[in-house]
């Protein structure tokens, strides 16, 4: 009975979502990107919570040397930037390939086909940028489908449509969790590239601390351990947004993994170098990263 309930709270969730969701992706698409932006300004004012921890984010990464005005436009830009991709993902099944090509600059390809001719798979580290949705999408479309480890959402109505969405063009869907690393290796020997999310909070237990903008934030370092395991090519993925409605896919050459003897010592290492690179790239696009996420939520003991 119970569990009866639960689900029918969440269809109820989901009809909900689908009551926004579906007139959003009858309309035309700049139309449906004009009101996402309107949307994403209302979350702005709406989710005060969010907006006080993307000021207090945007403190730890920039301290002073940003005014009060400038983090406000540097997230009211982040907000907007998500009501848009929220569209933007609504409508995947009415973009061709063709309409990809032309919206989807893709920079660094042959990155990626240099790691892969290496015939070990390929790992990609990636992150919440620009519409981060768009890049595996985008790649896949040009005929390169790959693997991306997500966390399912925790209503099945709306994972099952997402899920439909972003395996459109032949990506593959890795769950975080137990059978994660098995999933991820079993990938890999079938030659594929993996893209993983690493800018994330998460536990102690599962994690390790290394710097981002300067104070240790907890990270998982899973490519590193792979990488150094294995054997396997990593390089990143990133994009960033260009104009209203277009995007620049950016794919790094491969990244060197450090090694010293110490596999743990190794991890540290090439955990922060990852870290590093996130920072550089979030740097040089500061209102594309998705400040609103409690990224030094875990702190050492």
């Amino acid at each position: 009975m119970k569990l009866n309930k639960f689900r029918f709270v969440q269809f109820l969730e989901f009809a909900a979502a689908m009551t926004f969701a579906w007139p959003l992706s009858a309309l035309p698409l700049r139309l449906a990107l004009k009101i996402g932006e309107i949307f994403g300004i209302g979350m702005y004012w709406l989710l005060r919570r969010r907006r006080k921890l993307g000021f207090r984010n945007l403190t730890i990464a920039f301290g002073d040397t940003l005014s009060e005005q400038q983090k406000e436009a540097i997230l009211k830009t982040t907000f907007r930037n998500l009501g848009k991709s929220i569209v933007e993902t609504l409508h995947f099944p009415t973009m061709s390939k063709e309409y990809l090509a032309e919206h989807v600059e893709i920079i660094g390809l042959e990155h990626y086909f240099a790691a892969k001719a290496k015939g070990r798979g390929v790992l990609c580290l990636t992150g919440h940028i620009g519409n981060w949705e768009m890049s595996s999408h985008a790649h896949s479309a040009a005929g390169h489908p790959m693997s991306i480890v997500v966390r399912p959402l925790d209503n099945a109505y709306l994972n099952r449509t997402v899920e439909r969405l972003r395996t459109l063009h032949g990506n593959r869907l890795l769950a975080r969790g137990q059978n994660g690393l098995k999933q991820i290796l079993a990938a890999l020997k079938a030659r594929e590239m993996v893209g993983i999310l690493m800018d994330q909070n998460t536990r102690r237990s599962k994690g390790i601390f290394v710097d981002f903008f300067g104070k240790p934030a907890c990270t998982i370092p899973v490519i590193p351990l792979i990488a150094l395991r294995y054997d396997v090519p990593v390089i990143s993925a990133f994009v960033v947004r260009t104009g209203f409605d277009t995007h620049r896919l950016l794919i790094g050459a491969e990244i060197e993994m450090e090694r010293t003897g110490d596999m743990q010592n190794d991890l540290v290492i090439n955990t922060a170098k990852l870290n590093r690179m996130l920072e550089e790239i979030i740097r040089q696009y500061p209102d594309q990263w998705f400040w609103v996420h409690n990224r030094w939520k875990t702190q050492p003991e």
